[in-house]
């Protein structure tokens, strides 16, 4: 495993929830534009919070798991 510091690893972690939230933000306002129901939009918004904190965090997996 690389090394790696605390404050870089809780860095990473908070770019990846901004980026998760931005994503997430960003399919409400899609699904709201296309005149789904609220209900609609917030399950909307709550998958793709949840599948690109998900993917975010495999990507950091395989980055930092690269180093073994």
């Amino acid at each position: 495993m690389l090394s790696i510091s605390l404050s870089a690893l809780v860095l990473m972690i908070a770019i990846a929830v901004v980026f998760a939230l931005f994503m997430a933000g960003a399919a409400v306002a899609v699904a709201r534009w296309d005149h789904r129901s609220v209900a609609a939009s917030i399950i909307t918004g709550a998958v793709a919070f949840a599948g690109t904190l998900t993917l975010a965090f495999l990507l950091f997996g395989l980055v930092l798991g690269a180093g073994t």
